[in-house]
């Protein structure tokens, strides 16, 4: 009995190691893939960037590597970094289905394992301090129209943006974490304190840190965004610091591996 109590202690660390190891090739067969998934280079002039979901279906159009990574991973533009020059250019359409019906969550997953596989995506995650912009309320007060519950609006809600010039009909202020997040290119907090829905204009002149919106540029020869904002919504833009976590790119192929 003695001996066999000698062997068992030997032997149990090799049994939860092969156990470790088992469950640590459980975990990379199960994860998450498309039935079938196409990738194709967009050759066309089209310039909008197209999406389609469906239970069973995930498709893009005319999108380029570093949108999708974006979509894929849940990140802001400005949490990408080392994202290769020479990939900024391509553009992608993807049509992929699932085995069965699946919520959005689920192929935004297989997204991220069709990007890895396909393009030999390898990145890591680091938290750093970064400069962004706090949205309050300036001197004056605010110079916004406020859309009152039952007011007529022929104007359905929603924002064009272009490069430049934002008009916005209905928006609440959550809305424009995102909206100015994605102009500015950094972190952005609301703390106006304004509950209600506002029809805005904000025309500027954009510098080149600021990311295309598409469309036509407002005014090239107007204020800068910070003087807009003031002058035009009677808010002020102040800078702070935010703890951000940044997608850091280790490689990434510019040509994907066959269909």
């Amino acid at each position: 009995m003695v001996a066999n109590r000698g062997k068992l202690k030997h032997t149990l660390p090799a049994l939860l190691s092969a156990a470790l190891y088992a469950q640590t090739q459980q975990t990379e067969v199960a994860a998450p893939r498309f039935a079938t998934a196409s990738v194709k280079a967009d050759t066309s002039d089209h310039n909008g960037i197209g999406n389609k979901f469906d239970p069973v279906m995930m498709r893009w159009t005319s999108t380029p590597l570093r949108v999708l990574v974006q979509a894929a991973y849940g990140l802001r533009s400005y949490q990408i970094v080392g994202w290769p020059n020479s990939l900024s250019s391509d553009k992608w359409n993807i049509d992929a289905k699932t085995e069965g019906p699946t919520t959005n969550k689920q192929k935004y997953e297989m997204l991220q394992t069709l990007i890895v596989e396909r393009f030999g995506l390898k990145f890591h995650r680091e938290v750093k301090d970064i400069p962004g912009y706090v949205l309050m309320i300036a001197k004056g007060g605010p110079k916004l129209h406020e859309v009152k519950e039952g007011e007529v609006n022929s104007i359905p809600a929603g924002t064009t943006i272009q490069r430049g010039l934002v008009i916005g009909h209905q928006v609440h202020m959550m809305d424009w974490v995102g909206l100015f997040s994605g102009e500015l290119g950094c972190p952005f907090e609301d703390n106006t304190g304004l509950t209600g829905r506002y029809d805005f204009k904000l025309e500027w002149a954009p510098d080149e840190r600021q990311p295309n919106g598409g469309g036509e540029p407002g005014d090239l020869n107007g204020p800068s965004i910070f003087a807009a904002v003031q002058d035009q919504l009677g808010l002020k833009l102040e800078v702070k610091k935010f703890s951000v976590e940044m997608f850091i790119i280790d490689h990434v192929n510019k040509v994907p591996a066959p269909n």
